[in-house]
């Protein structure tokens, strides 16, 4: 499944962080404690989102964005990074802030997708 794909099967490609622990020498400690981060950070990534847009702050709403995006990207989250490239790509359409509203509901698809990526990325590598 490419990053592009729907999020309708495997949220992680596990193979990033099996090839992020090879270039780091191996060690699954430093791996998990990545893993454990992302976890943690995630819903307090997706609020951040949901409270630029109620603020209508694009300079946050961006900011915000863009950590998710790069976050998942590099912990292996395929849909969360999609979903974040593609709300990026919107927040840059955008004519102005008053607008950040519109993008609402792509906030709340991303917030969908938490709980799952969650149990994903803490599940047993297959």
């Amino acid at each position: 499944m490419s990053e592009y794909d729907e999020c309708t099967d495997a949220l992680v490609d596990h193979t990033v962080l099996t090839e992020l622990q090879a270039e780091l020498g191996g060690d699954p400690a430093i791996i998990s404690t990545f893993v454990r981060n992302y976890v943690e950070l995630l819903p307090w990534r997706v609020d951040r989102l949901h409270q630029a847009l109620e603020k209508l702050d694009i300079e946050d709403a961006m900011d915000a964005v863009l950590s998710l995006k790069t976050s998942s990207h590099m912990v292996g989250a395929i849909c969360m990074n999609r979903l974040a490239t593609e709300l990026e790509i919107s927040i840059r359409l955008l004519p102005n802030a008053t607008h950040l509203r519109e993008l609402s509901t792509q906030v709340d698809e991303i917030d969908h997708f938490v709980p799952e990526t969650i149990r994903e990325l803490q599940a047993p590598i297959p």
